[in-house]
């Protein structure tokens, strides 16, 4: 095998490892927590998988779990950045409950690029809802949640901040292709330093240094 044909092989081998590591993310998770008290977790999954069902490639589940305390699903609710308005504005759809969210003041949030705002004072335990026009793969940051609970001290609600559980998962596909990849550099690597080793011996048989037995 040649030495140009190895280096192609070791290219394939460079980009893929590129490739992994900016392939496309399937979810994001990141704690929900009030003065350093962790109080649940949001879950922001791309494309038709996770707690949300039936939606479009280009939507994003948003999973809201409290472990303590409870969502404030009145005022402004929770806020994104990064990609959302992808290829459109992001429309809420799909929340649990029967609660309506609709983009509106950020207020505590922070300021966002989009911020959900709800009437009324209910409060949940868990809030899944559908937001489209998003692409979690290049980016997308939680703003704070509106939360009540006793961590809240002497008022009644207040904003909690999030902060990630995890990176973002590497779609199989692109895993498949480092360890094909990775296969295949090996079988030539293998076959290069074979056909060196042979050279090597019918030149010492053309120089009659030793006698030459075909492998």
């Amino acid at each position: 095998m040649s030495k140009n044909k190895l280096s192609i092989f070791a290219f394939v081998i460079a980009a893929t490892l590129a490739m992994l590591s900016s392939a496309s993310a399937t979810s994001i998770s990141e704690h929900i927590s009030v003065g350093g008290t962790l109080i649940g977790t949001v879950t922001l999954t791309q494309g038709g998988t996770g707690s949300c069902t039936g939606f479009a490639s280009t939507s994003v589940c948003v999973d809201v779990e409290m472990t303590s305390g409870s969502v404030r699903v009145g005022g402004p609710v929770i806020g994104f950045s990064g990609n959302v308005n992808e290829g459109g504005t992001s429309i809420v759809s799909d929340v649990s409950g029967g609660f309506a969210l609709a983009p509106g003041a950020c207020g505590g949030i922070t300021m966002e690029t989009i911020c959900l705002d709800a009437n009324g004072s209910a409060t949940t335990s868990s809030l899944l809802f559908v937001l489209s026009n998003a692409e979690i793969s290049s980016g997308i940051s939680i703003g704070n949640i509106h939360v009540a609970g006793e961590f809240c001290g002497s008022n009644p609600t207040c904003f909690a901040t999030t902060a990630p559980v995890s990176s973002t998962v590497p779609e199989p596909g692109t895993l498949g292709l480092l360890g094909t990849g990775i296969l295949a550099l090996a079988g030539v690597a293998r076959r290069h330093f074979r056909s060196r080793r042979d050279s090597a011996k019918a030149f010492e048989v053309a120089s009659g240094q030793v006698g030459y037995v075909a492998s």
